[in-house]
């Protein structure tokens, strides 16, 4: 896919990219997260703010982040670890058309549980970028996460994004 739309939409912001030929032509960053909207549907918000980058030819748009989970357009279920780095994207959920979610990943075994959301959409990008077997996302809820032979193997939640906020 060489022209689509990514989007980063989060608790707090929505971040866009428009992709042309591969390269990035446009970026949008609105201080509209899920928990921000003030009464509006993510539809209505995309409708405003994303689909006139679509254009005539509809452009097809991935979206990642808070907005597939219980609070956003579509509650899109996790997927387990380890995970196929490229299966999210091969699993995701349409919300319109050309619109997807891309799932986030669970761990959820001998009593350890944690989640990722639009984190692992981060990732694929870093592992393109910087092969690795260990990277840190950071963030409000900073990830560090385990990567072999194209498999995510575990993760773990740091909080530094949030002390940081308190501090």
């Amino acid at each position: 896919m060489k022209d689509y739309i990514a989007v980063d939409w989060g608790s707090t912001q929505l971040r866009g990219w428009l992709i042309r030929n591969g390269q990035c032509i446009g970026t949008k960053q609105l201080p509209l997260g899920i928990t921000r909207l003030n009464g509006r549907s993510p539809a209505d918000v995309f409708a405003e703010h994303v689909a006139p980058w679509r254009g005539a030819e509809m452009l097809p748009v991935l979206m990642a982040g808070m907005i597939g989970s219980d609070a956003g357009w579509q509650a899109v279920p996790y997927l387990a670890c380890p995970a196929a780095i490229d299966a999210p994207g091969q699993q995701r959920c349409a919300v319109a058309e050309g619109v997807w979610i891309i799932p986030g990943l669970k761990i959820a075994q001998g009593g350890e549980f944690n989640v990722m959301r639009g984190e692992e959409t981060q990732l694929l990008g870093a592992m393109e970028l910087a092969p690795a077997e260990c990277y840190v996302l950071p963030g409000t809820h900073c990830k560090w996460v385990q990567v072999t032979d194209g498999m995510v193997r575990h993760f773990a939640t740091a909080m530094t994004g949030e002390l940081h906020h308190l501090l």
